[in-house]
């Protein structure tokens, strides 16, 4: 009985891991689901993808994509608005990846609301990048002002200098007439209690 028993319980057990690996397997028929990438989740994977492009690469690159979008290819200008983005990136082809990106979403109303939000923070990093300018043209022109300030009291020193060695020499000269009229005034006193 218990040889039955036993038998049942592992045939049960078999069948049991044959029907959960016929499923994991695939052979169990269902609707196969295809994941589209969003645009905005395209620029992002590119952006990642093209984080490491060398700079003498990525000019060719958004070059060729700027050509393309030319075209009209929507994946040309999800490519050139993720060039756009990246870090080699002057700051002329950062603006035509603005203007890429806002014709995408003239162009595209269904996919506006993420790529509008993509946009959004594409102009607050224009925004930062026109304020790190604007602080770093200040402070060049603080240098540019102090350094001016540097080179005339350089000029003031060296005058300065000039005038304490002349005045250097004018004292020595000084001191050598003092030490004649003192050989004069001692000659003079030397003849008066000689005579």
């Amino acid at each position: 009985m218990k040889r039955v028993l036993m038998l049942c319980c592992g045939l049960l057990l078999g069948l049991g891991g044959c029907v959960a690996a016929t499923r994991q397997q695939g052979a169990v028929p269902g609707p196969t689901v295809v994941f589209r990438d969003s645009a905005a989740g395209a620029v992002l994977s590119c952006h990642q993808e093209l984080s490491g492009v060398r700079s003498r690469d990525f000019n060719a690159y958004f070059d060729a994509a700027r050509k393309r979008v030319a075209q009209g290819g929507e994946e040309d200008q999800l490519r050139l608005i993720c060039l756009s983005l990246n870090v080699k990136a002057n700051y002329r082809q950062f603006r035509k990846g603005v203007e890429v990106l806002k014709a995408y979403i003239r162009t595209h109303p269904d996919s506006r609301p993420e790529m509008q939000g993509l946009l959004s923070l594409v102009e607050r990093l224009d925004q930062a990048k026109i304020a790190r300018w604007s602080v770093r043209k200040k402070l060049l022109d603080e240098k540019e002002e102090l350094e001016a300030e540097l080179a005339e009291l350089r000029r003031r020193a060296e005058i300065l200098e000039q005038d304490h060695r002349q005045d250097q020499v004018r004292i020595e000269e000084l001191r050598k007439q003092i030490d004649q009229l003192k050989n004069i005034e001692n000659i003079i006193k030397n003849r008066e209690h000689g005579s």
